[in-house]
């Protein structure tokens, strides 16, 4: 059955047993329409995460302290069930409209997400006692409660709506995994002020009505996400649970996806040791480089949902290279290239066009402002690299070939972890963010060559 005839199936693309080479505006009109849902969704999760800490930070010091170190163990944690889970995205594109395979496929999606959540869970439940072992105040301490708890069960059960909004997205059902999104971000909005700050005859709850929000933000996405499973894929009418999983295909996913989340460990690893060698140049460096940081992050959210909207496309064509090679793979990166960078460069160049009253909002500090808008142009070459490099990246976890980007940031990412400080002290903001540009110039030919070597076998 072909996806175009089922309507819970797969995106409208030709089948495999018919792979006619399609042309690059046909496939960037089809990677765009998977994208903006997806964008979308970024976006949510980004205002979800800020209203978070607004509201923790009007409930106290303590409190929003206690957050942070909650969150500096979830968020990492976070990012290997989530990387590990992308190494999902493939099979499932491959498995396509087979209600049968797919099923199997899932299935063992979620037996990864559960062992990755589990260990992830553990690690944010250790954030008291390691909070107590490295001198933080005891004020601090005093005021997590059964924050990190909660915050362990949400991890676990994010886990399993991340399988779930990976196998949406590896589908090409971007706008089922944007509602996702919203609905956790529309929770959040409503239940983290109601049950934190407890407004009019609420009680206000503080840290632990934080976590409980958290809690119930994430099981009503869960519940979102394999409702619309069932309703709007080949999985529609079949009851899919943990089961008994196929644990060597459990290991070929995680084979593939820890390359990932480790590659954003490294990542934002490294972001971490900027900001603290920024530190060191000045007060007005340290702020300029986190408002930089900001809206790098945001003008390169196109990228990212580029690549992942991409990946299903490169995913199904790299499953008939063996027969018709791996044109449509590149063809396939190309497209997303050309939706992709066009929209990132020229988010950039909006942000030098009204750079003045957007910095306002940031700080009326003159000097910071002085200090952003001269590096403006070291921001265009990070981010524009950066997004060239994340689509060859997201080609490599199509192939399941993810170790190289592992490799690439490591190299890159390392080398610059080494010159961030002697940068900063030597030419300062300037030399930090002009030995990023370098690290950034240095994954897209990692990236890029690893995608071209591993393609090259036919055309």
């Amino acid at each position: 059955m072909s996806p175009s005839a089922d309507a819970h199936g797969s995106p409208d693309e030709p089948s495999l047993d018919n792979a006619a080479p399609r042309p690059l505006s046909a496939l960037v009109k089809d990677i765009s329409a998977k994208t903006f849902p997806l964008y979308l969704s970024m976006v949510a999760g980004v205002v979800g995460t800020l209203v978070t800490a607004a509201v923790l930070g009007h409930a106290g010091t303590a409190s929003l302290a206690a957050y942070a170190m909650t969150i500096a163990v979830f968020n990492p944690a976070i990012m290997v069930v989530q990387g590990a889970l992308r190494g999902s995205m493939p099979f499932v594109a491959q498995s396509g409209d087979d209600p049968g395979e797919l099923e199997s496929t899932f299935r063992d999606a979620m037996w990864l997400a559960l062992c990755a959540g589990a260990l992830g869970g553990l690690a944010v439940t250790a954030v008291p006692v390691l909070s107590t072992l490295i001198g933080v105040p005891e004020a601090t301490v005093a005021a997590f409660g059964p924050f990190p708890y909660l915050m362990a069960l949400t991890l676990v059960v994010v886990s399993f709506q991340t399988s779930a909004t990976t196998l949406l997205i590896a589908l090409g059902r971007s706008k089922e995994a944007m509602w996702v999104g919203l609905v956790n971000t529309g929770s959040s909005i409503v239940l983290i002020p109601s049950l934190v700050l407890g407004p009019g005859p609420l009680p206000t709850l503080g840290m632990t009505g934080a976590g409980v929000a958290m809690f119930v933000n994430a099981t009503a996405a869960l519940a979102t996400a394999h409702l619309l499973l069932r309703r709007r894929t080949a999985l529609d009418g079949h009851r899919v649970g943990l089961g008994r999983p196929v644990w060597s295909t459990v290991w070929r996913m995680a084979r593939v996806g820890l390359p990932m989340g480790s590659t954003m460990l490294i990542k934002f690893g490294v972001l971490g040791v900027l900001a603290m060698a920024a530190a060191t140049a000045g007060v007005a460096d340290a702020a300029a480089h986190q408002i930089m940081v900001t809206l790098a992050t945001f003008v390169f959210l196109p990228a990212t949902a580029v690549g992942q909207a991409t990946v299903p496309f490169m995913a199904r064509a790299a499953a008939d290279a063996g027969r018709h090679g791996f044109g449509q793979v590149r063809r396939s990166l190309a497209a997303g290239i050309c939706l992709a960078l066009p929209v990132v460069a020229a988010g950039v160049l909006l942000v030098l066009l009204v750079a003045r009253p957007l910095l306002g909002v940031f700080t009326p500090d003159p000097q910071v402002q002085a200090l952003v808008i001269g590096l403006l142009p070291v921001l265009f070459v990070v981010v524009v690299a950066d997004g060239a490099q994340a689509l060859p990246g997201m080609g490599l976890l199509a192939l399941k070939r993810t170790s190289p980007t592992l490799y690439t940031f490591a190299v890159c990412f390392g080398l610059l972890a080494l010159v961030a400080f002697p940068a900063a002290a030597g030419g300062g903001l300037a030399w930090l963010w002009s030995a990023y540009a370098v690290a950034s110039l240095g994954l897209v030919l990692g990236q890029g060559g690893s995608f071209l070597r591993f393609t090259s076998a036919r055309s």
